[in-house]
């Protein structure tokens, strides 16, 4: 691995195609050196930006026919991350307005940032005049 590895994504915002983001973030950290508990660093990456892109598909773009999410996957050896910046141009959202999931009370919906804050160390969102942008980074 480079100090810096970065692969650029330009996909349809459409859950059909996350299967080859998902294929970018494995082939991605399976050049990363040892890893500590590859196989669930790697499911919990995968999931988190999961969520995130179905949230872009289901919430930012409900209102289009058609979007787009550009994806910038880093692995960066100093520090040791792998981070995932996602970019739209759908509607933005406050996430601070998005209450925490009552954990003691079953919801069916409600999870996904929440659970996103827990499987990845820094999550950012950004939005802004021209785009949204939410930041990913998993210490290695």
């Amino acid at each position: 691995m480079n100090e810096t590895d970065t692969i650029h994504l330009d996909l349809p915002a459409s859950h059909k195609y996350l299967n080859v983001l998902s294929g970018c973030i494995a082939e991605m950290l399976a050049r990363a050196g040892e890893l500590a508990q590859p196989d669930e660093l790697l499911y919990n990456v995968q999931l988190a930006v999961h969520e995130i892109c179905t949230n872009i598909v289901e919430h930012a773009y409900s209102h289009a026919n058609r979007g787009r999410i550009k994806i910038t996957l880093t692995l960066s050896a100093h520090p040791r991350q792998f981070i995932v910046d996602l970019y739209d141009t759908g509607r933005c959202f406050d996430p601070a307005g998005v209450p925490s999931p009552d954990l003691d009370e079953g919801q069916i919906h409600g999870y996904g940032l929440y659970l996103v804050q827990q499987l990845m160390d820094t999550v950012t969102y950004d939005p802004q005049s021209s785009n949204n942008r939410w930041q990913l980074v998993k210490n290695l």
